[in-house]
């Protein structure tokens, strides 16, 4: 029989959580997916709402930390480090194996968030870090009025999560270009 890690069942039940909804994170069939027992899970966890609550930090971290992380190691230019993070959020936005920024998962997240105050919890800290993190870098690159181009950035990255989710095409890379140009604009 296999052993599994704590992170091995989250990475499972966030899987599930994309491609199915809060409801369907369930241990049996996450057992059955992985190949082992229940008493797998309880090594880990002391029950599924344990499960949830390690979902929601993978969430804010490896979604949020993580990727800053990983565009500030990009460059010292705030503009670069602007470009790469938008270009990387944008490239990501449909998710699939090993994306850095998953759309169906932060989807998945946000309708759970629609009926979980915990969801819901975690939410507003993700898109206040996330935010953030954008203020400071389009303040860092001299943009005007950063808070409110920070937010349009951000929205209009929500916006294509949504409609890749639902089968819309890519927006393309000239397309995102121009949106960090315009967020850049003195």
């Amino acid at each position: 029989m296999a052993s599994l890690s704590a992170t091995d069942w989250v990475r499972a039940a966030a899987g599930r959580l994309a491609a199915d909804g809060v409801d369907a994170v369930r241990v049996e069939p996450l057992a059955r997916e992985l190949g082992v027992s229940k008493g797998s899970f309880y090594w880990h966890f002391t029950d599924r709402s344990g499960l949830l609550d390690a979902v929601l930090d993978h969430w804010r971290t490896v979604g949020t930390a993580g990727v800053i992380t990983q565009v500030e190691e990009s460059s010292h230019d705030p503009a670069d480090r602007l470009r790469t993070l938008v270009r990387l959020a944008f490239e990501h936005a449909g998710g699939g194996p090993g994306a850095v920024l998953d759309g169906r998962f932060d989807g998945a997240v946000r309708a759970w968030a629609a009926h979980d105050a915990r969801a819901r919890d975690a939410v507003h800290t993700v898109d206040g870090a996330r935010t953030a993190y954008l203020e400071r870098l389009l303040g860092a690159a001299g943009a005007p009025d950063a808070l409110r181009r920070a937010a349009v950035l951000y929205r209009a990255l929500l916006g294509e999560y949504a409609m890749r989710n639902a089968g819309a095409r890519a927006l393309d890379r000239r397309a995102v270009d121009e949106l960090v140009a315009w967020a850049l604009a003195r």
